[in-house]
């Protein structure tokens, strides 16, 4: 009996890795998200999710693997022949490093009978958006929690969870072990801002285990990165540092702009975050102190902030049927934030716009017509839509525009919030891992090893764990 190894998906992707390992009948899979890649995605707010092949059709357009004994009977439908949880006799358990997307997205296809191990805070978080309407499409189920070196067996697979990010929602990397070797996933990997220890001490522990395999966080390795520090995208030019390469910032030197960039304004600033980042809210909910204004959210985020902090928040009610004005008619949801929170009104605002700083979502971003603009600022910071690489972007400069609203984008071409090259590098070189399997990349060939092997999986295809070595189940069957 030996271990098979599966990369189902997100080689040449940032985001989306879903990997398999399994030993005998146990088997361990982490991660379950999807690439973030709007400009090709099926579902681009006119096309609809059908309610019964949602999951077949997921596969189809390939935001899930198609996985054995994965799915409920009754959403595969007998799809691709794949067998349903119901009839596996696998002892499968699922592992999720964070709650961004692009490493959750499809938990909620996930049969209930299948145990989703996340940190309690990523649980708090998406269960908070689920109720509002924004969480990941899912069945009822209920999630298990792991914490940091607390090891979980999964027969004769443990996993040990090694956090890598003291963020609201908690980020981890994960230590496999079989009896065959280890095999460790970085998960997202930086080795800058407040969490560098926890990066160090990672590293420090792989050093002493001699990992076996080590899957690596390679999205820096783009081009317009290497561009910006080497002029190259030569893999030779990348010497191991930990330092931050010249030029470019640390996560502290981007917030003191941003924050001096808030400070200078003289009218209503509004500001359009990434809602699972409750760090994020936090930091508005302080910035905002500093300068003397009020912090307000809309009510589908100030829930989230309600749960999480179990604070009462500023809200602003958007002119949306998502926020009846009928009692009756309201969700529960609402009714709880509505007991819970002070509602800022648009004529307070219009009243005293520089005593405000307020959050607004791209779906509610005709409310700015309605705003005080007069000396006002437009703060992208990082949310959806983030880039020109969605179509929807070139619609958010558009209405702006239309405002005189100033707009400014956080997104600072100095900064990176994955480890710059250099220090991804470094880390890798001091691991030294038998084989470096690079992923979650654009470009994951130009990281490379210090002494072991790079292997750049085929994606689905099954991998044999033997004496040290990953070999291609197909060929290991014709030596043995």
């Amino acid at each position: 009996m030996k271990t098979k190894f599966t990369m189902h998906t997100g080689l040449y992707t940032i985001g989306g890795v879903i990997c398999s390992v399994q030993y005998g009948k146990d088997r361990v899979i982490f991660e379950m998200g999807s690439a973030y890649s709007p400009d090709t995605d099926v579902y681009d707010g006119t096309v609809l999710p059908r309610s019964k092949a949602w999951v077949r059709d997921a596969i189809r357009t390939e935001k899930i693997p198609p996985i054995h004994g994965l799915y409920r009977k009754e959403d595969l439908n007998g799809f691709m022949d794949l067998i349903p949880a119901e009839e596996s006799d696998l002892n499968t358990a699922v592992f999720i490093t964070h709650i961004h997307l692009d490493h959750m997205a499809g938990v909620g296809m996930i049969s209930p009978q299948i145990p989703v191990y996340m940190h309690k805070n990523g649980v708090i978080i998406e269960r908070a958006l689920e109720t509002t309407g924004d969480g990941v499409p899912t069945v009822d189920r209920e999630y298990r929690y792991f914490d940091e070196g607390e090891p979980i067996s999964v027969g004769e697979i443990t996993l040990l969870p090694i956090m890598t990010s003291r963020r609201s929602y908690k980020q981890f990397a994960f230590y496999i072990t079989t009896p065959d070797g280890s095999i460790h996933w970085t998960g997202d990997f930086s080795m800058h801002g407040e969490d560098v220890d926890l990066a160090i001490k990672q590293m420090e522990f792989l050093k002493k285990q001699n990992v076996d395999v080590l899957l690596c966080d390679s999205t820096s390795f783009m081009d317009e990165v290497l561009l910006q520090m080497f002029d190259s995208t030569d893999p030779a030019k990348i010497l191991p540092s930990r330092e931050i390469p010249p030029g470019m910032l640390d996560s502290k030197d981007v917030n003191e702009n941003l924050f001096s960039i808030l400070e200078e304004q003289k009218g209503l600033c509004v500001f359009n975050y990434y809602q699972r980042e409750m760090d994020e809210a936090m930091k508005f909910i302080e910035w905002a102190k500093k300068v003397n204004r009020i912090c307000v959210f809309e009510p589908d985020c100030a829930y989230i902030v309600y749960k999480f902090y179990q604070i009462k928040p500023n809200i602003y009610i958007p002119d949306s049927d998502r926020y009846p004005e009928d009692p009756d008619q309201q969700p529960e949801w609402f009714k709880e934030l509505l007991a819970n929170s002070t509602v800022v009104t648009l004529e307070e605002i219009n009243g005293n716009p520089a005593g405000y700083l307020l959050q607004n979502s791209y779906r509610h971003i005709l409310e700015l017509f309605d705003l005080p603009a007069k000396d006002g600022a437009y703060l992208h910071a990082e949310g959806i839509p983030i880039g020109d690489f969605d179509p929807a972007y070139e619609n958010l400069l558009r209405i702006v525009k239309q405002t005189d609203f100033k707009y400014v984008t956080f997104f600072c071409k100095n900064f990176f919030g994955h480890g710059y090259p250099p220090q991804v590098k470094y880390f890798v070189d001091e691991v030294d891992p038998k084989i470096l399997i690079p992923c979650h990349g654009f470009n994951p060939e130009r990281l490379l090893p210090k002494n072991g092997v790079q292997l750049l999986p085929i994606e689905g295809e099954t991998y044999i764990f033997d004496q040290g070595k990953l070999i291609l189940e197909k060929d290991y069957e014709q030596q043995n």
